[in-house]
């Protein structure tokens, strides 16, 4: 069987935590080469076990002197935009990590030469590989809870480093382009346009409440979809506890994924202003099987070489890039932010 040739571009905790071991378990990739600047990363892939064909300090020179099937760009975000048009360029398919970009300018640059050269590139917007959003889906097609008018999502950890990340880059506002709204709010801002359609405006606040860093650890985001309606957005660095998840609301009850007790139930029936209810609640999902990371790498790596646009694409990751550059915009000036 003919292996892919995989390319690999920035050797760091995502590198090494999601997109090295799901080429190396598919059986179908040959790890071929990996590019990355410092020393010490390209040390570290090594003693995980993923042994590279070839290794360069420059992701240029790599793409010259290969021709790969698949290129994944997993460096700092402020690489991103760089590292994805020279992928483009080399013919490969290309797995891009989240944030496509840290400016709109940068993420249309790359979405501009996406097309130029006809290109596939899938946006590693994971949290849509949640198996939970397999069943979710389906129920909302089935319109189980009526039209939707309501959407909340919260998202929040302790912080990318120390504990995870290899450096704390995600802490450099040169480097990583924003704070917490930019690394998990973007992911909340694909789902809830995933699911609300597209935000039309939005208000937003954020702040660097707990950390001694130069970027924001946390943020509040109110989304408007339309007239019809609105969405809450919750991102944090510094939650030791607390609900992770997203509850969608419909006219007829509403569906909660509560990421901690890894279950989604839905809720219909009716809460009346006497504090009289009733409802039925139906768990929906629990016990995922598989996680996240593992079956986005697995839907790329079938994808691979396919004439059909991935699921989620470039289109997607520049709406979610204008909704953060919109917050971002709307924390600045106390100001209420229209998005075309």
């Amino acid at each position: 069987m003919k292996l892919y040739k995989i390319g690999v571009i920035g050797g760091g905790a995502i590198a090494q935590a999601c997109h090295i071991p799901g080429y190396l378990k598919s059986g179908k990739c040959e790890l071929t080469a990996i590019a990355d600047p410092c020393e010490k990363s390209l040390q570290q892939v090594q003693q995980a076990g993923f042994i590279f064909k070839k290794k360069y300090a420059d992701y240029r020179k790599m793409l010259a002197e290969n021709k790969f099937d698949a290129v994944s760009i997993c460096t700092p975000n402020k690489f991103h935009k760089d590292a994805a048009i020279a992928a483009i360029r080399n013919g490969a398919d290309v797995l891009l990590e989240k944030p496509i970009a840290t400016s709109v300018e940068d993420g249309e640059a790359i979405v501009a030469e996406a097309k130029k050269y006809k290109a596939r590139v899938m946006v590693a917007f994971s949290h849509r590989f949640n198996e939970h959003y397999d069943v979710v889906r389906k129920e909302l097609q089935k319109g189980s809870i009526g039209n939707l008018y309501m959407a909340r999502i919260r998202f929040a950890h302790s912080g990318p480093f120390p504990g995870w990340a290899k450096t704390d880059w995600f802490y450099s506002p040169n480097v990583a382009g924003g704070g917490a709204l930019l690394d998990m709010g973007i992911h909340a801002f694909d789902l809830i346009q995933w699911f609300m359609g597209h935000i039309t405006a939005l208000m937003a606040k954020t702040a660097t409440l707990r950390k001694k860093i130069d970027v924001d650890d946390n943020a509040v985001i109110i989304c408007e979809f339309g007239n019809k309606a609105l969405g809450y957005i919750e991102v944090g660095w510094t939650s030791p506890a607390g609900f992770v998840g997203v509850e969608l609301m419909g006219d007829n009850g509403c569906i909660f994924i509560d990421y901690l007790a890894d279950k989604t139930t839905m809720i219909r029936g009716v809460t009346t202003p006497s504090g009289k209810t009733k409802k039925k609640t139906t768990v929906l999902y629990e016990k995922s099987k598989e996680p996240l990371w593992a079956r986005q790498m697995k839907y790329f790596i079938s994808m691979i070489g396919k004439k059909q646009p991935f699921a989620v694409g470039l289109e997607e990751g520049l709406l979610s890039l204008k909704a953060a550059c919109a917050s971002y915009k709307s924390s600045r000036t106390g100001k209420r932010i229209t998005i075309r």
